[in-house]
């Protein structure tokens, strides 16, 4: 008597637990969407008014532009010096449209050796499964966060190297940033998204101030 009523309450456990599971894949998405709301940080984009943050806008861009020109010069400067709002034109230009056309409300974050991008993602956008078991934390429209360091790949192309994601405030682990970059964002295997550049420059040195933009004899050298 007393193992078939030992019998019938690990049964009734075993169905217990299979019942929860159950409902718990099938409220998936409001859980996991309950958990980035708790857990992620703010969703606001930083300020312009940060000196370090930049917004692409047709002055910016017109005047990057021309700054870029007079690296082509024979007799023009051996460096030139972008704003954030310049880099971020820069950025959002050089950027292939298939990406680009994913996230709007572009920021430019400069950090001492790193770039910092910001935008209003379009989950919608992305090739189907590239979230994997996250996509049911996101809505349509998400701020997402990447970090990387800029280099000069080859004339005309520099190389943008994401090494930190984080989408809605929650930070995609180490591991699938590559992955994710690779389908999000057009990036290589190793995870580095290219973007147009003039070929006339040949290095690139981001500080809290602005970024340096290098011609011919600077490459590689210390800044």
């Amino acid at each position: 008597m007393n193992g078939c009523l030992k019998g019938l309450f690990k049964l009734g456990c075993a169905a217990a637990i299979i019942c929860a599971l159950l409902l718990v894949w099938w409220f998936r998405a409001p859980i996991l969407s309950t958990f980035a709301r708790w857990f992620g940080r703010s969703q606001a984009l930083p300020s312009v008014a940060d000196t370090a943050v930049g917004a692409p806008t047709p002055s910016a861009t017109a005047s990057g532009q021309q700054k870029v020109t007079t690296l082509r010069r024979t007799s023009g400067p051996d460096s030139v010096v972008l704003t954030p709002n310049e880099m971020a034109s820069l950025i959002g230009a050089g950027i292939d449209w298939r990406v680009r056309k994913t996230f709007d409300s572009l920021r430019v974050e400069l950090q001492e050796g790193k770039l910092i991008l910001h935008a209003r993602l379009d989950t919608r956008a992305l090739p189907p499964g590239t979230l994997g078991p996250l996509a049911g934390m996101f809505g349509d429209h998400e701020p997402l966060r990447m970090g990387g360091t800029v280099s000069i790949a080859r004339p005309g192309t520099a190389l943008y190297d994401i090494t930190e994601i984080s989408l809605r405030g929650v930070a995609i682990p180490g591991p699938f940033i590559k992955q994710l970059t690779t389908q999000m964002a057009g990036a290589s295997p190793e995870g580095a998204v290219p973007v147009i550049v003039d070929p006339a420059v040949t290095d690139v040195k981001v500080h809290t101030t602005g970024v340096v933009l290098y011609k011919g004899r600077g490459r590689g050298g210390s800044r």
